[in-house]
């Protein structure tokens, strides 16, 4: 599953190219499918000089965000986890807070899962006001 930083969607399985925008994921593809870098004007392969447009580059920075975010949210659920089993194990009297831990650890775990999607956007965002930037 890929995903595009110019129109935003997913696209199921080993795609070349986004189904949506038509652009291809981080290669110029020429029309025989031969991947060349980006720099690219013509297909080292064939010769030929119709490539396909790139999605937008991808900061190294936000990759590394991202790897580290998922990795901090991960360690504080982890220990959100085992720190509300250890207090249902102890305390009776607080059932009904943990009730409410439980709800907050379930609620913290969707979120961590839904991670990427809102950093995509984020960075979606910060391309296109780059770009806006870059046009005036």
């Amino acid at each position: 599953m890929k995903f595009c930083y110019q129109c935003g969607r997913m696209t199921a399985g080993e795609p070349l190219y986004c189904n949506s925008c038509g652009r291809s994921y981080d290669v110029k593809l020429c029309p025989r499918h031969h991947a060349n870098p980006r720099s690219a004007e013509v297909c080292s392969l064939c010769g030929s000089r119709e490539l396909s447009t790139p999605q937008p580059r991808i900061s190294v920075w936000w990759k590394v965000l991202e790897f580290l975010a998922k990795v901090v949210f991960g360690i504080l659920l982890v220990y959100l986890t085992l720190a509300g089993l250890l207090a249902l194990l102890k305390t009776p009297q607080f059932q009904n807070a943990l009730i409410a831990f439980g709800i907050l650890i379930g609620l913290l775990w969707w979120l961590w899962s839904e991670l990427p999607e809102w950093f995509r956007k984020l960075v979606r965002r910060s391309i296109r006001r780059k770009e806006r930037n870059h046009e005036r």
